[in-house]
């Protein structure tokens, strides 16, 4: 009967602090965010078939290193999901890690996008001289911007990580703090979704490239 009782007290308490934490400002601002930068992505998406579609303007070929940076963002996904499993089941040196791969990811998708831009002049097609290569540079540097955002909330939760490690108090706290975990999975959500915003346009200019040209 007691144990009933805890459970009868405690259910309450759990349903009203999940709730709180379902309808957080912090949750509501980040899916604002979402779907503001969805709209833009959406706009420049259909303002580019609309331009290129029936035109020579789509005679050219993605860099090598865009198909690359596809396979690492598939993993940085994979990485920034195994985050967040570890910090679920209080594993706090899986935790770490995978915050550092996933930011080492990002930053070795950075440098992939700047060869693969540079490798896109080499062969002729710059901002000025192609309307089609000037919406991939936009495209593709507005995605590195929110990338690159990404990396970094990565990094400032991994220096607050390593602050937490050398305080048991601190790292106690973040461990059974629901809040923490709601930011964690907050960022998890945000990484998805730009990952998500690359394959989009990946498979996007690989049609309008290599599929309606031919039409």
């Amino acid at each position: 009967m007691p144990r009933i009782g805890k459970t009868s007290v405690n259910d309450p308490i759990r349903a009203q602090l999940e709730f709180r934490l379902k309808f957080h400002p912090l949750r509501i601002f980040t899916y604002l965010v979402l779907v503001g930068i969805s709209s833009a992505f959406l706009f420049l998406s259909v303002s580019y078939f609309a331009t290129t579609i029936g035109t020579d303007f789509n005679k050219f070929h993605l860099p090598l290193l865009f198909h690359a940076n596809t396979i690492i963002i598939l993993v940085s996904s994979y990485t920034i999901s195994q985050t967040r499993k570890a910090l679920m089941n209080d594993d706090e040196n899986g935790y770490m890690k995978g915050l550092l791969v996933t930011a080492g990811l990002g930053v070795a998708f950075t440098i992939f996008q700047v060869m693969g831009w540079m490798e896109l002049m080499r062969s002729g097609i710059k901002l000025t001289n192609s309307v089609a290569g000037a919406y991939l540079y936009v495209i593709s540097g507005l995605h590195l911007v929110h990338l690159l955002v990404g990396v970094a909330i990565l990094l400032w939760f991994t220096a607050n990580a390593l602050n937490k490690q050398n305080d048991p108090v601190k790292l106690l706290l973040f461990e059974s703090n629901p809040f923490s975990k709601m930011k964690v999975e907050l960022l998890c959500t945000y990484w998805h979704f730009v990952d998500g915003i690359w394959i989009y346009f990946y498979l996007f200019f690989l049609l309008n490239i290599y599929v309606f040209t031919k039409w």
